[in-house]
């Protein structure tokens, strides 16, 4: 007897008519209408659009640190919308990872210290395991060595990959990434895309990179655009401008 078909996985995110209304009235302003996509595990993918396209909106709603006006935000079958605070607040540092434009790293703490902040605050004990998996993660960066400097010590490009591990540190399921390399050069532009690119690979987190460059968008596996709070397009990419893509980062070809 042939064996049945494997049923296809689930979806890691399920967003469904999602909107977010600022203000009332005449002076409402929709930031967000009618967004839905579904997302996969380990997925690698772009969001685009300009300043005050709702990107950044949809950023913070994915990243559940606000809720929508109506629509569902679904994560691994768990409608966010049904959870309380606490609950939300421990799914998004178990599951996410945050990288931002600017590091945020707290200058006055070791590198070690500050890519464990999100497992303390999960209540991982600090104690040698912990101590392995920051090291590893590092390593995963090209930052051995670095733990126990002081994060100011640091270069610029340096920093944003500590942000980077920082965001790893508690293995989630999806990374959202806004505007990672807004203030990098193009050669650390190009490292963090292909430190984002290897890490996917290696481990199967799925990437969300927010962006209004879309010669970075175009290096993703997929290009989601939003315009005027409206979500325009959503293609599988091809790697427009293929050859102009470093070496690196042609390590393989969506289908």
């Amino acid at each position: 007897m042939a064996e049945a078909p494997l049923a296809p996985a689930a979806p890691l995110l399920v967003v469904d008519s999602l909107d977010k209304v600022y203000g009332s009235g005449d002076t409402a302003t929709h930031a967000l209408q009618g967004v839905s996509f579904e997302f996969a595990e380990a997925e690698f993918a772009a969001i685009i659009g300009q300043s005050g396209s709702g990107k950044s909106t949809l950023l913070n709603l994915l990243g559940l640190l606000d809720t929508p006006t109506s629509g569902t935000v679904t994560y691994r079958g768990t409608d966010i919308g049904s959870l309380g605070k606490p609950r939300r607040a421990e799914l998004r540092n178990s599951l996410i990872g945050f990288v931002f434009q600017f590091h945020h790293l707290l200058p006055e703490f070791s590198v070690y210290e500050n890519v464990v902040m999100p497992a303390l605050i999960a209540g991982v004990p600090d104690d040698a395991e912990l101590r392995r998996r920051a090291e590893e993660t590092l390593g995963l960066l090209d930052l051995e060595g670095v733990a126990d400097k002081n994060a100011n010590a640091l270069s610029g490009g340096q920093k944003q990959r500590v942000a980077i591990a920082r965001a790893l540190v508690n293995r989630p399921a999806l990374v959202l990434a806004d505007e990672p390399t807004g203030n990098l050069d193009t050669t650390n532009t190009g490292l963090v895309y292909d430190l984002f690119r290897s890490i996917n690979e290696q481990t199967g987190t799925a990437f969300i990179i927010v962006t209004h460059d879309r010669n970075v968008a175009q290096r993703t596996d997929r290009i989601l655009e939003v315009r005027d709070g409206l979500l325009i397009a959503d293609e599988r990419n091809r790697y427009i401008g293929w050859g102009d893509v470093p070496a690196g980062a042609r390590r393989r070809q969506p289908v």
